[in-house]
């Protein structure tokens, strides 16, 4: 049985990508999808996350990707222009 932290997740997911889909029927793109920029929001240097967090700025779905990230609690890489990846203390890089 999906509990309502796994349904909210879902939902919110749901509309970074509905978000999404209504750019790219547009002919526009985000700059994470960007086949040139995208590995840096997924990136294992500090450096290229730090550039892909300034890169979000001013993206058409940065609050349904921050809720999505939120919700999913991700831990790892730059959603909304935010770094959350964790480091060995536990605690996320500041952005």
């Amino acid at each position: 049985m999906a509990t309502p932290t796994k349904i909210a997740a879902v939902r919110a997911s749901d509309r970074l990508t509905l978000g999404l889909i209504n750019l790219a029927a547009r002919g526009l793109r985000t700059n994470c999808s960007d086949p040139e920029t995208s590995h840096m929001w997924l990136s294992e240097i500090d450096s290229e996350r730090g550039q892909a967090a300034i890169l979000c700025s001013g993206c058409p779905v940065e609050l349904e990707c921050w809720a999505a990230a939120a919700a999913r609690d991700e831990r790892f890489g730059v959603w909304s222009g935010q770094d959350r990846t964790r480091h060995p203390n536990g605690r996320a890089k500041a952005s």
